[in-house]
């Protein structure tokens, strides 16, 4: 077979040559590449940004002062992104909460109207249910109250507020700042309802690529859907990601469906994962989707083993210890028994980051207060900022004014170096 034959860099050459040409300044069109883990998908995406830009089209869009969009969905994958793309200013990259509030900030007047309505709506639920409550010792009375004092207090300010403010990665406290779900609900009902915004975003991105589209809110991906399919003559909107991969569960669930006229590249290789692991992989997807994947010929046949303990455990790091040197015999690898640890560990939640790295009694109680969560989680809190200064004056190194303990053990979770555009206050001027 001619597949046998290729060059396994080359097996999805086809997908990506459909890609390049969706993106056509004349004839755009969208499409959706719906590929598992390990398939290149970011690399896809960059290799046709690069390509729009490397063409007449690139000039064009530099002309007449218009961008190629980029989301994704962390702030580590923008910089990702922008590295490869070489920080070209003709590609706008943002993460999913930095580009809605990018499309309505400034406009306080629609913005007001919203926030109002919601929140006359979600008092008047607040009412309801307190007073169709028996218990009133239950926690959840309490904070029914407590919300709804907090939401009064907000409706009674707002004829004050004169602009609001967002921050993606910050915790959005102040009376004139919207929270990251009302950002989001905004600009979803925004896109959907009023035509001017919707001819704002296809003016500024003519192409407009979602990375893992499988985690958007899919109030935003309906809304999104709603513009293409409104302006398939002058728009393209394309959607890169995997359902099987969804980590969050306020995703679209049919993403992929229903898209008339839309292109459908394919991809079967994993260039990641060794054989073994692929083939495990694809049994697991075998009752889903029944996507399969192939590796690439160099990769190693692997080992596989799964340990299941109860969560009763008592000493949950020596039960690792022990699995790690279980996996030394079985692989004949002395790096998973070293004492540096000389193996990946996949861990799913801060918490358990938190105890392994050793600062579990500093995390918890400060992810316990609501107000401090997100910036403890983006690593740009001010304590934790200050903290590790001081930790360092104290040992006479020096470390980089926003590293924090957090940022150091988990990453670093710096924002997108590419901000929402600025704009001044204005009046409302669209039109349902």
């Amino acid at each position: 077979m001619i597949a046998d034959q290729l060059d396994d860099g080359q097996r999805d050459k086809r997908a990506d040559e459909l890609i390049r040409g969706c993106l056509n300044l004349d004839t755009p069109q969208s499409f959706f590449l719906f590929a598992g883990a390990g398939s290149g998908k970011t690399r896809s995406l960059v290799d046709a940004v690069n390509h729009v830009l490397s063409t007449p089209s690139g000039k064009r869009l530099a002309l007449a002062r218009q961008k190629v969009g980029v989301i994704t969905y962390t702030n580590a994958a923008c910089d990702e992104i922008a590295s490869r793309l070489k920080y070209d200013a003709r590609v706008d990259i943002s993460t999913i909460h930095a580009f809605a509030w990018s499309m309505i900030s400034g406009y306080n007047d629609d913005i007001r109207m919203w926030v109002k309505a919601n929140l006359e709506t979600r008092i008047a639920e607040l009412e309801q249910q307190i007073a169709g409550t028996k218990n009133q010792a239950t926690k959840t009375h309490q904070d029914r109250v407590r919300s709804l004092a907090s939401k009064r207090r907000r409706l009674a300010a707002l004829s004050g507020v004169k602009k609001f403010i967002y921050s993606p990665t910050g915790d959005n406290q102040t009376r004139d700042a919207l929270n990251h779900a009302e950002v989001i609900s905004i600009t979803s009902e925004f896109l959907t309802n009023k035509r001017l915004l919707q001819l704002l975003l296809i003016s500024r991105y003519p192409f407009l690529l979602v990375d893992e589209s499988q985690d958007t809110n899919r109030h935003l991906m309906n809304a999104l859907l709603t513009v293409q399919a409104a302006h398939t003559r002058t728009f393209a909107l394309g959607l890169l990601g995997d359902t099987m991969q969804r980590i969050y569960a306020d995703g679209k669930v049919d993403l992929g469906k229903n898209l008339p006229g839309w292109v459908f590249p394919q991809k079967v290789m994993n260039h990641r994962c060794p054989h073994r692991v692929i083939r495990l992989i694809n049994r697991i997807r075998a009752d889903a989707d029944g996507l399969v994947q192939e590796g690439r010929r160099e990769k190693p046949e692997g080992f596989v083993r799964l340990f299941a303990l109860p969560a009763s455990v008592p000493d949950k790091m020596m039960a690792e210890r022990l699995i790690a040197q279980k996996m030394s015999e079985v692989t004949g690898d002395p790096a998973w028994a070293s004492a540096e640890r000389d193996f990946k560990t996949l861990t799913l939640e801060h918490h358990m980051a938190a105890v392994r790295f050793g600062f579990a009694r500093m995390f918890e109680p400060i992810y316990a207060e609501d107000r401090l969560q997100t910036s403890l989680l983006e690593g740009t809190s001010a304590l934790f900022a200050s903290s590790a200064r001081r930790s360092c004056r104290s040992s006479r190194r020096s470390v980089p004014r926003m590293t924090s303990p957090w940022q150091r053990w988990c990453g670093s979770f710096r924002h997108c170096s590419i901000p929402p555009r600025s704009r001044q206050p204005r009046k409302s001027r669209w039109s349902s």
